[in-house]
């Protein structure tokens, strides 16, 4: 095991027995659960998970924690079940947003999802699931109390770009760090205002860049609206594909 799988082992382990947001969180509404058994960081880095990765996707969370005979899917299925829907208990047409996020991938990167690419790390900035369901209120908590493990995921992986999916995965970076479009960080005026729509952020030319906190690194972000049922109704498939291809040229 070299000195990164070691790291990796070890943030695993960590996340696995993290209770904080089981601890804190309110009588009503949505609910976390922990995965126990848990060998990646987030279930979709089962999906790709290169600790060599150039490209770390951060979407907002998981959903619903899978019942026993569809975890062993997830988690060991190579061809990751959402793509194929080969299995009764993972209807394709349930996954919206991870065949968009592959047609997008091949179109704009020239990746093929169906296989593990060596550029790519998926994760979520809430790191535990749903009790029930795959969408909802989600808590600020929740990505405040995950932020100091994708802070030491960034560090381990060290990749040259970070997408976040949609808004809140971008907010969720300033829980661990400083987002500014001045690479020195110097210029107070060039930080991310997060009065800005995601719309603004998304269509502007300048570069973003992520600076986690207490660490040494300075990194290209390229916030995307979410590729799911609500993403792609505010934009366009067509334009996602020419959003992402951006960020084929930085790599």
């Amino acid at each position: 095991m070299n000195t990164k799988e070691r790291r990796y082992s070890e943030l695993v382990k960590e996340v696995r027995k993290c209770e904080k947001c089981m601890i804190d969180q309110k009588t009503q509404g949505t609910k976390l659960v922990q995965d126990k058994c848990r060998s990646h960081i987030n279930l979709w880095s089962h999906w790709q998970g290169s600790l060599d990765a150039k490209i770390l996707v951060i979407g907002q969370d998981w959903g619903e924690k899978p019942d026993p005979e569809s975890y062993d899917k997830w988690t060991n299925d190579p061809t990751y079940p959402s793509l194929t829907g080969k299995h009764k208990q993972i209807p394709k047409h349930k996954f919206k947003t991870d065949n968009n996020l592959a047609k997008i991938c091949r179109e704009a990167l020239g990746l093929d999802l169906n296989k593990s690419q060596k550029s790519l790390f998926f994760t979520n900035a809430v790191l535990c699931y749903r009790y029930k369901g795959f969408t909802g209120d989600v808590n600020p908590e929740w990505f405040q109390n995950c932020q100091h493990y994708c802070v030491r995921l960034i560090d381990i992986i060290k990749p040259q770009v970070i997408v976040t999916l949609g808004n809140t995965p971008l907010r969720a970076l300033l829980d661990g760090g400083n987002l500014s479009y001045d690479s020195n960080f110097k210029d107070l005026g060039k930080k991310l205002k997060t009065s800005r729509s995601m719309r603004e952020i998304v269509k502007t030319n300048e570069q973003l860049y992520y600076r986690p906190e207490g660490l040494d690194l300075t990194i290209k972000v390229f916030p995307v609206f979410h590729c799911g049922s609500w993403g792609t109704k505010a934009r366009s498939m067509e334009e996602q594909v020419m959003d992402w291809g951006e960020i084929r040229q930085q790599i």
